[in-house]
């Protein structure tokens, strides 16, 4: 997979830019603020229908203007796609080949993008959040069927919380705890099955990266006690916490509230791990969701790197680099070019770019 052509219109700080690419992707480099991340933001949009660092399609408007616009000629299943997104203060659009698409999940149908974020650290030392939005990512980027499963859980979730601010009808009760369990229960079989998957690869290459010195681990950390019958677990478990869910008013077990438990030598990362091994093991995790989309798909997704390797030392940044395999389309943002010099990217001055461009106002 590889994006062809990008055009952007009235997007962050970009008024209007027009760029081709190489198959083997680009070394974005300028000096901090310029808009490095701003071009990646871009490309991934396409991806995901969204930013990945704002909720708010009117923050990515340049500026005063009514509206943002970008177009991407994406190459995949052995085909030229042409992709479109816009958004004003009323509305978002995104077409693939000139058709509209009902639902934005429908690109993680299309585009495979796995995006390397400064911010990625936290998969492995932030808050249990984190490592819920990057399975459920990962996962949906693996098997678009799990996209369903998960729309349908929050929903139900969504219902369910709501009947606990309520003086419920303990019939209607059952009813929903009994749609809880099953769904719940789908998603985090889900989730299992992907680390089945997902595990063993991360030990290989974290192995590779950190040259065989880190014993790392993973596990799967639940939110009610089980014995691995699930249903049955969190039923058990809902019915032993109702008094406290009415008091919460809200649901306190559930793959809403489960977390992921890296290891490095047998102890939390998350407690004790280095910044170093930290940001290793997550750059591996993103390393390993790229590989997993490879396995069920046509294509390799594309890499967005947005200068996470500069934190890290020469070594380790080196084996990193060593796992791509030249197989894939790579983007790299970076204010210093001399560190990725063992990289054969076309490279793209953004301060260039920038000083060339010139504002255009006319609504194309």
């Amino acid at each position: 997979m590889e994006i062809i052509s990008l055009k952007i219109k009235n997007f962050r700080n970009f008024s209007d830019l027009a760029l081709d690419f190489k198959p083997e992707g680009a070394l974005i480099h300028g000096i901090n603020g310029i808009g490095k991340t701003n071009l990646l933001e871009a490309i991934s949009f396409f991806a995901f229908g969204k930013s990945f660092q704002t909720s708010y399609d009117l923050e990515l408007i340049h500026f005063s203007k009514a509206f943002f616009r970008i177009e991407g000629k994406f190459l995949y299943n052995g085909k030229e796609h042409f992709l479109e997104a816009a958004a004003d203060k009323s509305k978002k659009l995104i077409k693939i080949d000139g058709a509209g698409i009902s639902r934005i999940s429908e690109l993680y149908q299309h585009v495979k993008v796995v995006y390397f974020s400064p911010d990625d650290i936290n998969i492995v030392g932030g808050a249990p959040s984190f490592r819920r939005k990057f399975i459920d990512q990962a996962i949906s980027q693996y098997s678009y069927r799990y996209i369903e499963i998960l729309r349908k859980f929050y929903r139900i979730l969504k219902q369910r919380n709501a009947l606990l601010k309520t003086e419920f009808d303990r019939k209607e009760k059952k009813t929903w705890d009994e749609q809880f369990v099953s769904s719940a229960s789908q998603v985090i079989n889900f989730r299992l099955k992907y680390l089945k998957e997902f595990t063993p690869i991360l030990m290989k290459y974290y192995y590779h990266i950190s040259e065989k010195n880190e014993e790392l681990g993973i596990c799967y950390k639940y939110s009610f006690p089980t014995s691995g019958k699930i249903e049955d677990d969190l039923l058990d478990h809902l019915n032993e916490i109702e008094e406290q869910e009415v008091i919460q008013e809200r649901s306190l077990a559930g793959p809403h509230i489960d977390d992921l438990d890296f290891t490095i030598n047998k102890h939390s990362a998350r407690k004790f791990g280095s910044q170093g091994q930290k940001r290793s093991l997550a750059i591996t995790a993103r390393l390993v969701q790229a590989n997993l989309i490879a396995q069920v798909g046509d294509d390799v997704p594309i890499l967005i790197f947005d200068d996470v390797l500069s934190d890290l030392d020469k070594k380790r940044a080196k084996k990193i680099i060593s796992l791509l395999e030249n197989k894939h389309q790579v983007f790299i943002a970076t204010p210093n070019v001399a560190i990725y010099k063992d990289f054969k990217l076309e490279k793209i001055n953004m301060e260039k770019i920038m000083k060339g461009s010139q504002a255009d106002d006319e609504v194309q």
